[in-house]
């Protein structure tokens, strides 16, 4: 989609900016707008990482996206995490009721899935815009990244 309509879609990458800095990056995207964000005054109790909290403006920074594009609410908005599922989808709802009238998700994600048996088990290898031989690198666009101000 975002091939064929180019500027008429709007791609997000929503992982954390850390995360996307050690499991790279598609400059096919338009932005990086984190649906979750690293809270590093806060350690994760179940988990042994930080504490990721719900970025409060999330939704602004889409809606503002589009502005700076010339585009609405109607146009399609493509969000992308690392797996699908995890903040794709949840991404997704946190857009549900606010006019946004076509948001799709990138089923597999940045990078995939991860395989089950062999040398490489548990890696993500399995899938996903990396697996799938589409273009990415370790090298950021800055302009595209998401700051917190």
């Amino acid at each position: 989609m975002k091939m064929a309509q180019d500027d008429q879609v709007l791609f997000v990458d929503v992982r954390e900016p850390i995360e996307i800095m050690f499991t790279g990056f598609t400059d096919v995207v338009d932005v990086n707008i984190p649906f979750l964000i690293a809270n590093r005054s806060k350690w994760h109790p179940s988990k042994p990482n930080f504490a990721m909290e719900k970025n409060p403006n999330f939704e602004p920074a889409i809606a503002r996206a589009l502005q700076v594009r010339g585009l609405s609410k109607e146009t399609p908005v493509i969000l992308m995490c690392r797996s699908g599922g995890t903040r794709g989808a949840p991404s997704a709802l946190a857009l549900e009721g606010k006019g946004y009238s076509r948001v799709y998700v990138v089923v597999d994600g940045f990078e995939g899935g991860s395989i089950k048996e062999g040398p490489r088990k548990n890696w993500r290898l399995k899938d996903g815009w990396k697996n799938a031989g589409l273009p990415w690198s370790y090298k950021l666009n800055q302009e595209k990244m998401y700051f917190v101000k």
